[in-house]
């Protein structure tokens, strides 16, 4: 039996359970109810176990683990023995507590304990048999061309769309001097030399944007890790949808030399020349080197090698003054087509070459012979030298430091002036820059592949106390340990004014509000501008501070300034704001203002933003703006604009859908509402209003996003008067309304309680209050509010159920969001109360005007406004009231009979009273006449008006010595007592004296019968042809004289005949209805 296992690829999970124990039993148990059958396999020793293996794909292995008495592994627990034998299959061990660290330890992959669940144990076996099998597939897929690729001797990069290396072969290190983990995760073009860094990215940008399978070729030079450059043929190859690659593909590749075209009889001649011979190509690589030049190379820092690498950049094979002015005169020789002579020492100044150029179509030939040491020039004294060069460094602009270690050894004066400080010298590298820019300029001076990096940025400190943002070129120097850093000031800077800028836009594409955008644009002006201070305005009627920018000094805090608000009309300011352009003025002309605030300023400069906004940038120095480049600036001010302008859309546009939402939501809580009023009016009973009012309060929409009515309940007074009970309900979890009952005391603090109390909408923001520690007043208070605080109530509203002065109950709605109830809901809701409790009132008036019982009442009230009060009075006689009809226009028609008067009588002494506005006799009834009364709108209600709106009828009102006595008729449902309590609210002073219960006379059942018989036979011709001729109709269908001539008759006669009979009609109704 062999101890090596199989590696089979498979598509089914294969795992097996191997051991004997309990555990393992319960584990074949649970994952059998997990994976298909033949998934699961068992062995019971580690015999059957190691065969399973070597059988067949075995993605998972589950084994108990016991450890021995002091905690290492059992010497028959089978799970190190596994381990050892299976590879990076995971092993997943059934451990006991404690024993987690002991079993990972072991071998084991993952544990389990004891207390893990089913479903634990079945994702962790399942999540490591499917890691294994995938970890399996891709060895399989990837395992030979990628060998392949590790161990073939061409270097080749993968890159992501943007020029970035995702993967380098590791034949990278042996040809440039990288290993491919140095090399990930940067860009390509960081091998490239400077000036050929924009062919490079635009021939990968092209083979970017064209079609999978596209290749592209150039040729460039790429820098090895020792410093030099070497000249190389890149094939790169479009395979970003590739989903094997999803890369460009570049490969390297030695560009073609002359090397091979030299056969070896000539190379051997050439190798015997005493003079050194270098073959160039077009970008001055090496393409042959014969023995001598070979010499003349090794005569640098570079080691004695056996030949000259071909494609090497010439500069950086030759000692830096030989290459200096070989360059030159290559330069020279190319322009002028013609061989070009000239002289130079060697590092060892004991020597010096005689050169010759000789020009070609396809590079150039380098011949360079020594000279004898009698002929050689005399050289410069070192004393000399060093001063020449000690006087170029100090007349450089950008400040100059030479590091030994971390240590400054050489600062020019540049750099004394911007740092300044008397000396530097001596100083560590830490104290010199920020922390981060110190530890890059550590990591590149440790790195040669920074000689073609980009500078770094970071703040140089200063002896005042005031960091001075600065560039830095890092580049070691050939001494050991020694590197020499160019530090150029930011401030003013085209480059820094760009990376502020760029900076700004990015700060400005992310700001959400105006602040941000004052902040970053106000902080960048005064960057741009090296200014002290920067202020953002807000120009209305005065220049209003918005946000302030200073200098990052001790001396100065940025809270601690308060810019003062500014006149605009400054000669200054307002010439800026008029121009909008930036504008530099002398600092004397705001002096007022700017001593207020604690600053002093020689100049300022005034940057206008749009029309309304302005950044005003001080600064204490006579001519700090004067030369300044505004249009970074500029720049910024335009961006400023944009984004702010683009905020105000967003907002306006946020402010347009809040408003849309909103109208809908409203417009849909009218339509609601709506539909609500109309199912209410069309209510056939009591129960059935306020069963639908619960419904319809439930199921207004919500303004808010979440949090609407989720109850809502109609309660009655119990009969003792003492409670409020739920009698109808809708919404969630109302089961609970069946035991609740609510105190009438007001002291509960209920809003059902005092909505009752007061007749007034109650509003309860929030149910959840602190512990009054008021005895028995709190538990009463619990036993209404607990119930609904367990049932995630946090709000409620209660209005009463009234129509005028009668009350039908309470209505009460819960929310589950504080402050539920807004202006909109309420109103809603106290609409629907109102409609409900006008309906319930017209439902239970009805019912009492069909009601067979009658309960009269005998009333004297002493009210001297009441205008048939006044009647009875002047004509001293009792008034039957036949009927009284509310007018549009305000005011009332009383229909009356007066008993034994006369008509003139009638006339003079009711005409003249200042409540009625006219007075006729419309018939006799009885001998008595029947008169009708205007009475004009007044301020209070008349006698009348209060019975008829407290569902009464009036039958008539007689004057009794000062007082007036008024019979009424009220039907059974309504109360008496509350029918009186509305009339004394109404007329003081009213006091009953009589009530007497008496049968509503029986109603004819036959009215239209005994109509139809009353009617002569063109009467009821005349009828028929109306209502079918669309003579009652709206618009009439038929005129009368068109119906007239369909009957053969005149005009006048249809007239007559028709008033006969609709008066029979209206009587046979309307008397009905009075007796």
């Amino acid at each position: 039996m062999s101890d090596s296992t199989a590696t089979v690829v498979h598509d089914t999970l294969r795992v097996l359970v191997v051991g004997t124990s309990d555990s393992a039993d319960d584990a074949m148990t649970t994952l059998a109810a997990a994976f298909d059958d033949g998934a699961l396999l068992r062995a019971r020793t580690l015999e059957d176990a190691l065969e399973r293996l070597a059988a067949g794909a075995i993605h998972c292995l589950v084994c108990p683990f016991a450890s021995a008495d002091g905690g290492s592994p059992a010497t028959d627990a089978p799970l190190e023995k596994l381990a050892a034998r299976t590879g990076e299959r995971p092993i997943v061990a059934l451990i006991d507590d404690g024993d987690a660290a002991r079993a990972l330890a072991a071998g084991a992959s993952d544990v389990v304990e004891p207390t893990a669940s089913d479903a634990v144990l079945t994702a962790r076996v399942r999540t490591a048999a499917e890691r294994e099998r995938y970890r399996l597939a891709a060895a399989a897929t990837d395992a030979r061309p990628r060998s392949i690729l590790e161990h073939a001797a061409a270097v080749v990069w993968v890159l992501d769309a943007d020029g970035e290396i995702e993967y380098a072969s590791p034949a990278v290190e042996s040809r440039l001097g990288y290993t491919p983990t140095e090399l990930e995760r940067t860009t390509l073009t960081r091998l490239v030399r400077p000036a050929d860094r924009e062919a490079v990215r635009e021939t990968l940008a092209a083979v970017a944007a064209a079609p999978i399978g596209t290749t592209e070729r150039l040729t460039c030079r790429l820098g090895h890790a020792d410093g030099t450059w070497q000249v190389a043929t890149l094939t790169c190859t479009n395979r970003l949808e590739d989903p094997a690659v999803e890369g460009i593909v570049v490969t390297r590749t030695d560009a073609p030399g002359v090397e091979t075209a030299i056969n070896d009889e000539l190379r051997a001649g050439l190798d015997r020349l005493g003079d050194a011979l270098f073959i160039l190509g077009p970008r001055r690589e090496v393409r042959y080197a014969n023995e001598a030049a070979r010499e003349l190379v090794t005569a640098g820092d570079r080691p004695d090698d056996d030949a000259v690498p071909t494609g090497t950049v010439i500069w950086d094979l030759l000692p830096d003054r030989f290459g200096d002015r070989l360059a030159d005169r290559l330069r020279e020789a190319d322009t002028t087509g013609e061989p070009v002579a000239f002289e130079t020492a060697l590092p060892d100044r004991e020597r010096r070459l005689s050169v010759t150029v000789y020009p070609g179509d396809d590079g150039v030939s380098v011949s360079a012979k020594e000279r004898p040491a009698e002929t050689a020039v005399p050289a410069a004294s070192d004393r000399d030298r060093r001063a020449l060069l000690e006087g170029v460094v100090d007349a450089i602009d950008d400040g100059i430091a030479v590091l030994e270690g971390p240590t400054v050894r050489l600062a020019n004066t540049a750099l004394l002036e911007l740092a300044e400080a008397d000396a530097l010298v001596g100083r560590d590298l830490g104290d010199l820059f920020d922390d981060e820019l110190a530890a890059t300029v550590r990591e590149r001076a440790r790195s040669p592949v920074v000689r073609w990096m980009e500078p770094v940025t970071g703040e140089l400190a200063t002896d005042v106390g005031r960091p001075r943002p600065v560039d830095v070129s890092v580049v070691p120097l050939p001494a050991s340990d020694r590197t020499l850093c160019v530090i150029r000031d930011r401030r003013g800077s085209r480059a820094a004014a760009v990376s502020t800028v760029r900076a700004t836009v990015a700060t400005l594409r992310r700001a959400g509000s105006p602040g941000p955008v004052r902040d970053a644009v106000t902080g960048a002006v005064r960057e741009c501008a090296d200014a002290d201070v920067a202020v953002w305005y807000l120009v209305d009627d005065r220049l209003r501070p918005a946000t302030v920018a200073t200098e990052r000094t001790p001396e100065r805090e940025r809270d601690a300034i308060e810019p003062p608000a500014i006149d605009p009309d400054d000669a200054p300011l307002a010439d800026a704001l008029e121009s909008g352009e930036p504008t530099v003025s002398e600092g004397g002309h705001l002096d007022d203002a700017l001593t207020r605030s604690g600053l002093r300023a020689e100049q300022f400069l005034a940057v206008p933003i749009g029309d309304r906004e302005l950044v005003l940038a001080t600064s204490t120095e006579p001519m700090a703006f004067d030369g300044l480049d505004t249009a970074p600036i500029e720049t910024l001010a335009d961006a400023a604009v944009l984004t702010l302008e683009g905020l105000e859309r967003v907002a306006a546009l946020d402010d347009c859908q809040h408003d849309r939402e909103r109208l809908r939501t409203r417009t849909a809580r009218a339509e609601r509402v709506r539909e609500a009023t109309r199912s209410l009016l069309d209510a056939p009973t009591r129960d059935a209003v306020e069963r639908r009012l619960c419904e319809a309060i439930v199921a207004l929409p919500s303004v808010a996003s979440a949090g609407g009515i989720e109850l809502a309940w109609v309660g009655h007074t119990d009969d003792g008067g003492q409670r409020i009970v739920p009698e109808t309900w809708a919404g969630r979890d109302a089961e609970f309304l069946e035991e609740f009952r609510i105190s009438l005391d007001r002291h509960t603090g209920s809003p059902t309680a005092d909505a009752a109390s007061t007749r007034e909408p109650v509003v309860l923001e929030t149910l959840e209050v602190a512990d009054t520690g008021r005895g028995d007043g709190d538990a009463t208070e619990r036993a209404w509010r607990q119930p609904l605080l367990e049932r995630g109530i946090r709000s409620a509203m209660s209005l009463p159920l009234e129509s005028g002065a009668l009350r039908y109950g309470t209505l009460t709605a819960y929310a589950t969001r504080p402050s539920a109830f807004d202006d909109a809901t309420r109103r809603a809701c106290e609409h629907l109360a109102a409609v409900a409790g006008d309906a319930i009132a017209a439902i239970e008036t009805k019912r009492a005007f069909l009601a067979d019982r009658v309960t009269e009442l005998e009333v004297v009230l002493r009210d001297e406004s009441d205008p048939l009060s006044s009647i009875a009075a002047r004509l001293d006689r009792r008034i039957d009231v036949r009927a009284v009809i509310p007018r549009s226009a305000g005011g009332s028609t009383v229909f009356c009979s007066v008993r034994d008067a006369d008509a003139e009588g009638i006339h003079e002494a009711v005409g003249s009273l200042p409540a009625v506005d006219s007075v006729s006799i419309v018939g006799h009834e009885n001998g008595d006449p029947v008169v009708e009364i205007r009475l004009a709108e007044a301020t209070a209600p008349s006698i009348a008006r209060t019975v008829a709106d407290h569902g009464g009828v009036l039958r008539s009102v007689a004057p009794v010595d000062d007082r007036t006595s008024v019979v009424i008729d009220l039907g059974e449902p309504i109360d008496v007592r509350s029918f009186l309590r509305g009339l004394e609210a109404a007329h003081s002073g009213t006091e009953l004296v009589a009530r007497r219960e008496r049968e509503r006379p029986p109603r004819s059942t036959r009215p239209f019968e005994t109509l139809a018989e009353s009617l002569s036979e063109r009467q009821r011709r005349t009828l028929e042809a109306a209502y079918h001729g669309g003579f009652f109709e709206w618009p009439r269908e038929h005129t009368g004289e068109e119906v007239a001539e369909s009957l053969g008759v005149s005009q006048p006669t249809f007239s007559r005949h028709l008033r006969i009979a609709q008066r029979k009609l209206f009587a046979s109704v309307f008397d009905a209805a009075e007796d």
